[in-house]
């Protein structure tokens, strides 16, 4: 069946919501790392997009970064980010968005994304395109890495600090600049055609099967950042695991590969 119209009315809603809450907000820490916080607005939203989800796919399961797991009896999987770039948010940044993905046998079938702030809706359908507020996106196929902007997004890990700096100054003496939201915003500007790629080492599901699908209906390329397929299978079981992820035209996947592994450790 096709998504479409749901997921444009369901991150639209909650789109709306999050921009009813105050411009910066308090926030908690989560699990002692300190660039996973969450605040009330997450929370909401969260409660508003799973009592949909359950009201219209009763059998289905759900994955939201706030709730966790609930199993279901069907063979599809809603993934749900109801605030990606909370930190942003908090701070009264508009660089956030709403994330909902969906997984039918493991794999990216449909996602939807919101930026609120920028009144733009992405969903995109797998065989029907990938559209911003009804315009179809399409990502060349072609490109030159030295003319094109490439957003990296990087969380502050002590232990990682230097792999993500040698990596970006692999990216930075190859493109025409870099941007850095550390958001799904990024992601969706190279959907759009406004950056080359963008990149980040530490992701979540919910993280990635919404932008999957867009980026991949839109024609581009989306793996891990040395190119191979990212693999959800079991997804209930993998709200722990750490996805890298890379967005991408066909043209330029393998010249950013090629520096990420470079400056990886052997």
């Amino acid at each position: 069946m096709t998504y479409l119209t749901f997921l444009e009315s369901l991150i639209e809603d909650a789109g709306k919501l999050a921009m009813t809450f105050p411009k910066s907000m308090p926030s908690r820490v989560k699990n002692a790392d300190r660039n996973q916080i969450v605040t009330s607005a997450d929370l909401v939203l969260g409660s508003q997009i799973r009592r949909r989800i359950r009201e219209r796919f009763p059998d289905d399961s759900v994955v939201d970064e706030e709730s966790g797991a609930v199993c279901g009896a069907s063979p599809i999987t809603w993934i749900i980010d109801p605030i990606d770039g909370t930190s942003n948010f908090a701070a009264g940044s508009p660089l956030f968005g709403v994330m909902v993905g969906v997984l039918e046998h493991d794999k990216p079938v449909a996602g939807g994304v919101a930026l609120p702030a920028f009144s733009e809706i992405y969903v995109a359908a797998a065989g029907e395109g990938a559209y911003c507020n009804e315009s179809k996106l399409r990502i060349k196929a072609d490109g030159d890495l030295a003319q094109q902007l490439v957003a990296y997004g990087m969380d502050i890990h002590p232990s990682e600090i230097d792999l993500d700096c040698r990596i970006l100054a692999g990216i930075a003496a190859r493109c025409r600049g870099v941007r850095m939201s550390n958001s799904i915003f990024d992601c969706m500007m190279v959907a759009k055609g406004a950056y080359g790629g963008f990149m980040h080492r530490r992701n979540h599901i919910w993280d990635c099967v919404a932008a999957q699908i867009i980026i991949e209906e839109a024609g581009g390329i989306f793996s891990d950042m040395d190119g191979r397929p990212l693999d959800f299978t079991n997804p209930l079981t993998r709200t722990a695991d750490v996805f890298s992820i890379l967005a991408c035209g066909p043209g330029l996947h393998g010249a950013i590969t090629d520096i990420t592994r470079d400056q990886s450790p052997q």
